[in-house]
């Protein structure tokens, strides 16, 4: 990976706004210092035991890696943990409790109001997804989504999901096509609606966004907004892979821009833009797994553009 100085170039030099960390790196963060980018840090997995534990070790956290850095580094958001439910099942019964004690120590520092908590889900834990009206959270995490989105109504925060339309492709053999995963125009024969509302679906992501709401409403939450953490396309792939292309990788990075820029929102919910984040930045070479894992990036290490974005008529 390149240096701190290095990304916040980049960051710079692409006039980026909003980037996610991982982790709540001190170089990265001091670096970011003055440049008014908004900084979402995130408490890492295997932090998540010892701050959901003790209300001390969650302080202690929020002072050394948000406290010092503000307002300096315009940190705006903290993601506790990262698709916990689905990656670190037997951390489930604490993350609840870690967001509260996170929580608890900005509201003693009055930063609560400025930095907002919550914790990225896979969209896997969404069931019965399509139609999206249909769609319900695996109920086994019921005891700890229902405490949690009540936590995120409260406070004003939201919903966390990880949308991924190239895994969601891949496993469908063959139901989904290629075209409406990339956000390409489909004839209206080819679009995908929805019995129950009879709206209608041009792209995976809406109706993966769309069936959160519905999960949401499944359990009386009607008002949490969703902010996407990661969605992406890869560039490459092995040979089982053939879908991860530069090309396709481009088309649908350059379309979820234009899309989320349109502030067109979804079909539930047109108008009410989400935030998304593009996983990511840099590719990642020494990752392991199948190919298409390393290869998620815009740029390559040495800062050179993987590809260049088609965003001709945004901003």
């Amino acid at each position: 990976m390149p240096g701190s100085t290095e990304i916040v170039s980049l960051l710079k030099a692409q006039s980026i706004q909003h980037v996610r960390l991982y982790d709540a790196d001190r170089a990265l963060l001091l670096a970011l210092a003055n440049t008014g980018i908004r900084v979402t840090v995130s408490v890492p997995n295997d932090q998540l035991l010892g701050i959901g534990q003790s209300n001390a070790t969650a302080a202690n956290w929020v002072t050394r890696n948000v406290i010092a850095h503000v307002p300096a580094t315009n940190i705006t958001a903290i993601c506790v943990g990262s698709e916990v439910l689905t990656t670190l099942p037997n951390a489930a019964p604490i993350i609840v409790s870690a967001i509260n004690f996170i929580h608890s120590a900005l509201v003693a520092a009055n930063l609560d109001q400025q930095i907002k908590i919550s914790s990225p889900h896979s969209s896997s834990i969404i069931l019965d997804s399509f139609p999206p009206s249909q769609a319900f959270f695996n109920r086994t995490w019921n005891p700890v989504m229902v405490p949690m989105l009540k936590f995120l109504q409260s406070t004003g925060s939201y919903l966390m999901l990880n949308v991924y339309p190239y895994y969601d492709y891949q496993q469908s053999n063959g139901v989904i096509p290629l075209d409406y995963a990339l956000f390409r125009p489909l004839p209206p024969n080819k679009e995908a609606v929805d019995s129950n509302t009879l709206l209608h679906y041009t792209n995976v992501f809406d109706a993966v966004v769309d069936a959160a709401y519905f999960a949401m409403s499944d359990l009386n939450f009607t008002n949490i907004p969703i902010m996407v953490t990661e969605s992406g396309w890869p560039s490459k792939g092995d040979s089982s892979e053939s879908d991860a292309t530069v090309d396709n990788a481009n088309t649908y990075n350059s379309n979820l821009i234009r899309h989320v820029l349109n502030n067109t929102g979804t079909p539930k919910h047109p108008g009410i833009a989400v935030s998304t984040y593009i996983y990511e930045l840099y590719n990642e070479d020494l990752r392991s797994g199948p190919v298409s894992e390393k290869n998620w990036g815009l740029f390559y290490a040495n800062g050179e553009p993987v590809y260049t974005l088609h965003l001709t008529g945004s901003t």
